[in-house]
């Protein structure tokens, strides 16, 4: 199965997770991707928003993510629903 993230084609058999992620910069400088869970629940003031993003970790590359950012929590949040739309009707 393909779906398309912004403009490049992901093969699903090629992936081993795929998940949508907050962009962040901790007061010491170390940027890391965090669930929006935590980010929403646990975000302080040490932390800086980068970006909003869907990750993507390959099978053959796991410590790579490929990251579509996104520059607002709406503009993600419309990008993972074409993505379910993708999913749904490749599945029918």
């Amino acid at each position: 199965m393909k779906v398309r993230i912004q403009e490049e084609t992901i093969v699903l058999e090629d992936v081993s997770q795929l998940y949508p992620a907050a962009i962040i910069r901790y007061a010491d400088g170390t940027v890391t991707p965090i669930s929006l869970e935590w980010f929403d629940e646990l975000a302080n003031r040490d932390v800086e928003l980068l970006q909003y993003a869907i990750c993507v970790h390959y099978k053959e590359r796991e410590n790579e993510p490929l990251v579509f950012g996104y520059e607002d929590r709406d503009r993600l949040e419309a990008a993972i629903a074409d993505l379910a739309h993708q999913l749904q009707n490749d599945s029918r």
